[in-house]
Parts: C-alpha cells; sequence; structure tokens
C-alpha cells in the first residue's frame, strides 16, 4: 500500500529530501532545525548553556560579587597623597668663573637620583617622622558611608588619637617612595596611610625637613669653602713671595746672566755657530760631490766643463781647423803649405784646450779642499762652545725652574682670590636649591579597595569559574549532545531531531486541558490524553514528527516496511514517545496504524492512550485458542485517533525467553501483517535485555532512538554494533529531547502560524 502524506503538514514533506547517494537522511524537522546546527553539531551553543546551566552562573556570580563585597568590607581603607619638589643645582657655580650671573641652575640626573637616595634613606624617614610626631595628627576618619560602617562593626577602630597617629604614621613610612620625572627637574613624593590627614601631613614634614636640610647643608658647605679658600690664599701667597725671593737670590748669584733676558748671551753664541757649521757642511758636501765627479768620469763630460765659454771656444777652433784641413787634403797633399800651416796651429789649439780642463778641475779640488778646511774649523769653535754652555745649563734649568714656579703660584693667587669671591657672593644670595612646587593635600577619597572594582573583579571570577566548570563539565560529557552527531558518529541517517516536550517557550511545562482537566504533553492522565495532547501541543512538536516520518517513509527507498521496530540503548530516551506520536502522524495520512506494545517487564503504552491492558500480547501469546478464532478486536485497541490501533502489553512472571521464541509470536505478526498497513513496535533498550535482538527478526526494519544530552556516545556505538552483528536492517536513528531555541520556535511562527486542526 503506498501511503501520501496529506492534511496541514504537507509544505513540510518538500523540506525533508533523503539522498540516497549519500546515504543519510536530512532530520525531519522541517524549518524548525537550522541547517547551521546541522553542519556544525560540535560547535558551542552560548544560547544552549546559557539556559542548562544559568543557577550555576547566578550562583557563582553572586558568590563572587560577596566575596568581593566581603573584601571591601575587611580590607582598611587605605589613602594615597602626593607631592612634586623642583631640585636646583645652585652649588655647581661655586667654582666657575662669572660670578653670580652664570650660576646654573640646571639639575644633572645624578643631582637628582642623589637626592632620591638620600630621601630613602632610614636616618632621613626617621628624621621626617620624628618631625610630624611633635604637630598634633587628627584621628583617622572612619566615614560614614555603607562599607565604613560595615568595617566598624566587623573590626572597630580603636578610639585613641595617638595609636591612630601611630598606625596611619607606620603605614606611611613603610609605603614612602620618590621617583624622578623624566626628563625634569621634579621629584615626585608619594605614600598611602590609613588616614588621609597623615598621609598628606607626612609628606609635607618629609618635604620641609628635605628643604631646610639641604638649605642648612649648602650653607655649611659655603661656609667652610669660604674658610678652605681663605686659608689657601693666605699660604699661596706666601709660597708666591718665598718663590720671588728664590728667584732674585738665583739671578744676582749667577752675575746677571738671566737679568731680563729669556737667553745668555753663550747661547747666542752657539745657536749662530750651529748655523754657520750647517751652512758650510752644506756647501762641503756639494763640493766633494763635484770633485768626485771629476775623479770617477772624464771631465769632458761634466756639466760644469761642459758650460765653460773659454773651453767651448777652443773645441770650436779645433773643430774648424780639422774641416778645414780635411777640406785641403781633398785636393792637395799633406806638403802643402796650408795644409802644413793648419797641421802647426792644431796641436797649439790642443794644448790650449788640456791646460784650460785641467785648471778647471784643479780649482773644483781647490774649493773642496777650502770648504773641507773651513767645517773642520767651524766644527772645533761649535764643540768648543757647546762646552761652555753646557757648564751653564745647570743654571739654565735652575733659572727656568724657579721661574715657572713663580708664575704657577702668582695664577694659583689670582684663581683662589676669584673663587672666594664668588663663594662669598652666592653664600650671600638667599636661594634655597629644593622648592615645593605642589604640597600634599588630605585625599578626598580611598584609591583602595574600591567597591565597584572589587565586586566587579568578584563577579567576573564567579563567571570565569562557571565558565571553566561548563567547560570541563561539557568536555567530560561523552552523550549525544546537537543534531548530526550521531550521523557523523554511526554513519547512518538521522531521520528526524524531536524537540524538548516538557518546556514551551517560556520554560513552563505545556499542558492542554480537556473537561476541566489538565493533560500534559505526552499524555498519561485520561483516556485519549495522547489524541488530546497531540492536537493541543505546539505546531513545531506535530511538525517535527511529521518530518521524521517523512524520513522514514522516504528512507525505504521503494521497498515496502510495513513492521519497524523502535528501540533505544538505554532506558528513558523517548522511544515510547517516539512511537504514540509516530503512530497518530502515520494515521493522519489515512494508513491503518497499529503499535505493539513488546515490552514484557515494563510496559507502559497503554498508559498514554488510557486504555486497558487486559488483552494483551502476552495472553495472546500464552493462551492455547487458535489465533482464527480470536475476534478482530484482539489484535489491536483502538486508540481514539481514526486509523489508529495499540496491542497493549502486561509484565509477566513466566520466563521471558518462552515467549519470545514461541511459534504463536511469529504467527501473530503473520495476523498483523495482513490487517495493518504499518506496524510500529515498542521495544525494551537493546543493550539491556536480549529481547530486542529477538523480536528483531520478526520486523522489517529498526529505528535507533538516542536522547540530547542523556545517550552516551559509547553506549550509541555498543547499540549499533550489535546491530549490525545481528545483521539487522537499521533505518536510522531519532534524536529526542532536543532544546529548541526560542528564536527557532517565534521562527516558525512567525513564518507559517499555528496549523489549521480538523
Amino acid at each position: 500500500m503506498e501511503i501520501l502524506f496529506g492534511g496541514s503538514g504537507d509544505h513540510n514533506n518538500q523540506m525533508v529530501p533523503y539522498d540516497e547517494h549519500l546515504s543519510e537522511a536530512r532530520p525531519g524537522f522541517g524549518s524548525v532545525y537550522p541547517a547551521s546546527e546541522e553542519s556544525s553539531g560540535s560547535s558551542i551553543n552560548i544560547g544552549k548553556l546559557l539556559r542548562r546551566y544559568w543557577l550555576l552562573l547566578l550562583a557563582l556570580m553572586i558568590l563572587g560579587a560577596s566575596a568581593g563585597f566581603t573584601s571591601v568590607v575587611l580590607s582598611s581603607p587605605m589613602y594615597k597623597a602626593r607631592l612634586l619638589l623642583e631640585v636646583l643645582n645652585v652649588n655647581a657655580s661655586l667654582f666657575k668663573e662669572g660670578g653670580l650671573g652664570g650660576t646654573n641652575f640646571e639639575a644633572t640626573e645624578v643631582d637628582i637620583q642623589t637626592q632620591i637616595n638620600i630621601l630613602h634613606g632610614g636616618s632621613f624617614l626617621k628624621r621626617g617622622a620624628d618631625r610630624m610626631q611633635s604637630e598634633s595628627v587628627p584621628l583617622a576618619p572612619t566615614g560614614q558611608d555603607l562599607f565604613s560602617r560595615l568595617r566598624q562593626r566587623v573590626h572597630p577602630t580603636t578610639q585613641d588619637p595617638l595609636e591612630n597617629a601611630r598606625s596611619g604614621l607606620l603605614v606611611a613610612v613603610r609605603s614612602f617612595d620618590a621617583r624622578p620625572i623624566i626628563k625634569t627637574r621634579l621629584i615626585e613624593l608619594s605614600c598611602e596611610s590609613t588616614s588621609p590627614d597623615v598621609a598628606a601631613q607626612f609628606l609635607n614634614a618629609m618635604a620641609a625637613e628635605f628643604a631646610e636640610d639641604t638649605s642648612r647643608s649648602r650653607m655649611q658647605t659655603s661656609q667652610r669653602t669660604s674658610e678652605w679658600l681663605a686659608q689657601q690664599i693666605e699660604e699661596t701667597k706666601s709660597k708666591v713671595q718665598e718663590s720671588e725671593e728664590h728667584l732674585q737670590d738665583f739671578v744676582r748669584a749667577s752675575g746677571n746672566v738671566f737679568a731680563g733676558q729669556d737667553t745668555t748671551l753663550e747661547d747666542t753664541k752657539l745657536a749662530m755657530l750651529k748655523a754657520e757649521l750647517a751652512k758650510i757642511q752644506s756647501e762641503r758636501i756639494a763640493r766633494q760631490a763635484r770633485y768626485e765627479l771629476t775623479l770617477n768620469n772624464p771631465p769632458e763630460t761634466l756639466g760644469e766643463i761642459l758650460d765653460d765659454a773659454a773651453l767651448k771656444q777652443y773645441q770650436q777652433q779645433i773643430q774648424s781647423i780639422k774641416r778645414e784641413k780635411a777640406v785641403l787634403e781633398t785636393t792637395y797633399t799633406s806638403k802643402r803649405e796650408s795644409v802644413k800651416k793648419l797641421d802647426a796651429q792644431l796641436p797649439l789649439l790642443e794644448s790650449a784646450y788640456t791646460n784650460e780642463l785641467n785648471s778647471i778641475v784643479k780649482r773644483i779640488k781647490n774649493d773642496y779642499d777650502a770648504s773641507l778646511r773651513q767645517e773642520k774649523l767651524l766644527s772645533a769653535a761649535y764643540n768648543g762652545q757647546s762646552q761652555r754652555v753646557g757648564g751653564e745649563a745647570g743654571k739654565a734649568a735652575q733659572y727656568n725652574a724657579l721661574r715657572r714656579e713663580v708664575e704657577t703660584l702668582r695664577q694659583m693667587y689670582q684663581s683662589l682670590l676669584m673663587q672666594a669671591n664668588q663663594a662669598g657672593m652666592s653664600s650671600s644670595v638667599p636661594i634655597n636649591p629644593i622648592r615645593i612646587v605642589e604640597s600634599a593635600n588630605p585625599p578626598d577619597a580611598p584609591y583602595k579597595p574600591q567597591p565597584v572594582l572589587n565586586l566587579s573583579l568578584g563577579t567576573m571570577f564567579g563567571i570565569a569559574l562557571a565558565a571553566g566548570l561548563v567547560f570541563l563539565r561539557e568536555r567530560l560529557d561523552q552523550s549525544i549532545k546537537s543534531p548530526g552527531m550521531s550521523r557523523r558518529l554511526l554513519r547512518t541517517p538521522e531521520l528526524g531531531v524531536i524537540p524538548n516536550l516538557r518546556v514551551n517557550g517560556n520554560g513552563a511545562v505545556k499542558r492542554a486541558v480537556r473537561n476541566g482537566k489538565s493533560l500534559s504533553i505526552d499524555g498519561a492522565s485520561d483516556p485519549e490524553a495522547a489524541v488530546v495532547s497531540w492536537q493541543n501541543s505546539p505546531a513545531f512538536v506535530a511538525e517535527s514528527f511529521r518530518g521524521t516520518l517523512a524520513s522514514i517513509l522516504r528512507n525505504q527507498a521503494g521497498r515496502k516496511q510495513k513492521t519497524i521496530l523502535i528501540t533505544s540503548a538505554g532506558p528513558a530516551e523517548g522511544k515510547t514517545t517516539v512511537i504514540q506520536n509516530l503512530g497518530i502522524a502515520l494515521a493522519e495520512t489515512g494508513a491503518k496504524v497499529l503499535l505493539v506494545d513488546a515490552d514484557f517487564r515494563r510496559p507502559h503504552l497503554h498508559h498514554k492512550f488510557g486504555l486497558p491492558n487486559d488483552c494483551s500480547l502476552i495472553d495472546l501469546i500464552s493462551e492455547g485458542t487458535p489465533l482464527e478464532q480470536y475476534p478482530p478486536e484482539r489484535f489491536g485497541v483502538p486508540t481514539g485517533f481514526v486509523g489508529l490501533s495499540l496491542l497493549p502489553n502486561r509484565p509477566t512472571q513466566d520466563n521471558v525467553s518462552k515467549a519470545l521464541y514461541s511459534p504463536r509470536l511469529r504467527a501473530i505478526f503473520d495476523i498483523l501483517i495482513q490487517r495493518y498497513d504499518t506496524i510500529l513496535v515498542d521495544a525494551p533498550p537493546i543493550l539491556h535485555v536480549a529481547d530486542t535482538r529477538i523480536m528483531a527478526p520478526l520486523t522489517d526494519a529498526l529505528i535507533l532512538v538516542l536522547r540530547c544530552g542523556v545517550t552516551n556516545r559509547e553506549a550509541a556505538l555498543e547499540a549499533y554494533r550489535r546491530i549490525q552483528e545481528d545483521g539487522l536492517s537499521l533505518l536510522g536513528t531519532v534524536l529526542t529531547d532536543y532544546d529548541l531555541s526560542a528564536e527557532h520556535k517565534r521562527q516558525y511562527y512567525y513564518e507559517y502560524g499555528e496549523p489549521t486542526r480538523a
């Protein structure tokens, strides 16, 4: 028989197709189930976690805020005061030229750091504390705000002003700090105290003590400097007088040789001889070089000889006679008178040339000899003068030393006079190198504890702790928590996702009222309660079952499966509710549907419809009456919904295995298959008892129900393995009790509205 969907749920049939190539069906949830959640089933749903753990989050937030509130009440209020000092480097100008007008007021980093180290010194802190204790200190204020009054009740403070001042001063001394402000001459002083007045007065006392101490130290230093300079001036003056007297005595003793001049006559003579000797040595070297050239080379090759005019004239005459003779010899013989005459002139000219050449060479030698003799004479004179000057060198050195000593002492004396003048002028000017730029004022409010900050941090810590606990629990939770997870885990189609049937959009239990009686949507308190709850349940609930049914029918892939067994991995996972509502949804299509309660230990499907279980499945199996003699109502009791019947069951004390393996059970199923279009069998959990595995071969297919947040992954995998080992045909899984967000519920209502009830 071909079953077609009709009624108000037809529009959802086109929204849940089955892809045979992927071998998985989309959940029959219609437009209620968002595709994004299906594709990312393992992602974190913040809204769902908030709805599940809101009580834990609220409790930890309150606990954290309470801890922050308690920390504020139990903590003593601390007040922080600040003060600014300016450091002027006025003492650095005492030993510089220019007097008061050249005073340098710029403080170096070394000066500032030195002042900070002085402030941090234990002795100076003690002096500041002693200075403050000599002044009157007011009582530490208790405050009139809520936290101050609570703090007084928890640990009342003493009323002794001295004790309050002492404790506040102790905190101020311990927390005192001084630090430079970068690129300025300023130093910031700060401290904390339980009293604002104590904090401010302690800083003011420290600043005043520091300024006075610095000014006093400056005056003392100036006084000591002036005294030292006066002593040094007197000593230097005496030394100058003594040095001048020694110099004069030495000049008189040396015969006034050094009087009025820097050098002696002997030194001047020695310098002149040295210059003459250097000059004659240069001449001698040049003449020696020329003379050695005449000895080692032919005289005719010397440049001095070649440039001589007389020699050039002789050479020209000789060459002219030789040419003239050569011309005549071409015509005449040597006996010719003119030739003889030329022969007679030529030797005379050559002899004159040779004599002139020899005279030039001799002159060069004579010049060299003269220079050599002169050099020897000057060297002897220079050596003699050097000996005389060397004899007086000790006196000259002593004279120069005495004169330099006198000049040095005179310069020192003038410098000391100038420094004494500057020191006197600087010490007479009332300049304090420490200036208080901004005095410390009592703060109006404590800087810690801060109630808003402590409460916020406590609340944030509670939120973080709650998030950590939720994260840990979710990580440790191995249950199936979202749609699509069973598809990835078991590699089998997810036929549908059934939302939470017990909670509506406001978090209250959804109930229907019939004849003045209140009914829950899963039906359990009145005849026809299941029918009434189906008709009065939210539209998205009914549509989820219709969509699941569509997936089941399409998953059959052309092969009609009339008998479908529905089981779960464990108890209380919603299989009875699923079979109840699937039966109603299938009956809406006009099919003749039978629900069989195959639980022989805890049957309760008849309670869902408010029907008796007198004529039960166990009775049909155990009785000996032939099955053909039973009336039709023994094989299915009408439920009150058109086309839907129920074969109830009751607990049995006999051996359940005997009933399950009875041949009458198969015969009963054969009769039921002939009388009904579809049979849905409610079986016990497959992991707890063997009933399901024994009865499953009598059916065409099997559906595994998994409950969101309850069914463990290992249990689901074990159930799937048993189904595969038994060779059973698994259509897919159905996820129940999924917490559908209010946003998706509103989306469904806004888009489709409530379906019209027949």
